[in-house]
């Protein structure tokens, strides 16, 4: 599908269909210097609006893994702040940040859980 379709069907209903759109983007986020990828240019356009930034961060939270949760978490959260670290646009900045306060919360929950059963 054609970029420009998805951001003019995006715009027939502002409200509603970018906060959508985020829900079910690809779960890939590039660096402003890579090839564009959806994520990025969806915050781009419409990540001033909370709402498709939570929309993506839920996206974005959907995952498996093996292994410790604080581990995995912390995997993640050091992928978010090398991208925070390149990144310019400030709808982009405003995600990683939140995503990445949550990663911090969702860490510290991980390890007192783990502490608890023994890891």
């Amino acid at each position: 599908v054609p970029i420009e379709l998805i951001w003019a069907w995006a715009d027939e209903e502002i409200d509603s269909r970018p906060s959508y759109l985020a829900s079910f983007v690809p779960r890939v986020m590039c660096g402003p210097h890579e090839d564009p990828c959806l994520a990025r240019e969806l915050l781009i356009r419409y990540g001033h609006d909370p709402e498709v930034r939570n929309s993506l961060q839920g996206n974005f939270s959907t995952e498996g893994w093996t292994g410790p949760m604080s581990r995995h978490y912390s995997r993640r959260l050091t992928w978010l702040l090398d991208l925070r670290n390149q990144e310019t646009n400030p709808n982009v900045l405003a995600w990683l940040e939140e995503y990445s306060a949550v990663l911090e919360n969702r860490i510290e929950i991980a390890r007192q859980e783990e502490e608890l059963r023994g890891f």
